[in-house]
């Protein structure tokens, strides 16, 4: 049986007078009660007064929000998404804000830093996330996505802190239930303590509207140091 918040709590949000959600239940779109959700729209623009307004009305429950954010934007496209797992923002070579890790359950972020080669931006790769662990980065539901992944072994091989090479950690990755990779293993690509990325085109959203992404070891534990998700909108 579904809790009562599942059944009950429905409102709805407009955008002078564009509907965004329509009959919304945050628990539902959530997948369980007090856990965050966030909802993303893109091409949003004021109204004729210059002013954006948006209204949440009642359906079946009073409505409610604990945040708002209003980025500038560009026509028919999401901005870019960039996490990196550690506790602070990274600016790349590019000046591209990478920001803290977010959007996950489970899963541990490593420390100290570690040294990394074969990139201009070592310090995307210094940590990880590892375990078994997934990703919700909420997106516009209507767009197509690629997503890139940032990988380096900080903790097999060599160079890192145990001993052993190839086959030390396996582990899978998927999008939604699309497998991204099977049996992967970084130190088996690009040794130890080597960034490696992996690039994956024309992803879809789930229908409320997140990239899903799961972590699934099959030896020892999985990893990523870094995620970007850009929007394939023209």
């Amino acid at each position: 049986m579904l809790p009562d918040d599942f059944k009950t709590q429905f409102f709805y949000v407009q955008a002078n007078g564009r509907t965004l959600l329509g009959a919304f239940n945050i628990s539902a779109d959530a997948l369980g009660t007090n856990v965050a959700d966030e909802k993303v729209f893109k091409d949003i623009y004021p109204d004729k007064d210059g002013y954006l307004h948006l209204k949440f009305g009642t359906d079946r429950s009073t409505p409610y929000v604990n945040a708002i954010e209003i980025l500038p934007g560009v026509p028919h496209r999401q901005l870019p998404i960039r996490l990196v797992t550690q506790a602070s923002a990274v600016t790349d070579h590019h000046g591209d804000v990478w920001h803290p890790d977010n959007y996950f359950e489970n899963g541990i972020l490593s420390d100290p830093p570690e040294q990394i080669s074969g990139t201009s931006d070592p310090e995307l790769y210094s940590q990880e996330r590892y375990g078994h662990f997934t990703y919700s980065i909420p997106v516009d539901p209507s767009g197509r996505y690629t997503v890139v992944l940032h990988f380096a072994e900080l903790y097999w091989g060599a160079d890192s802190p145990e001993s052993g090479g190839a086959g030390k950690r396996v582990f899978r990755a998927y999008s939604d239930g699309t497998m991204l990779l099977d049996n992967f293993d970084i130190y088996k690509e690009a040794g130890s303590l080597h960034a490696i990325t992996k690039t994956f085109l024309n992803l879809h959203p789930s229908v409320e509207g997140k990239i899903n992404l799961t972590f699934d070891p099959i030896v020892n534990y999985a990893t990523v140091s870094a995620i970007e998700v850009i929007d394939e909108s023209k």
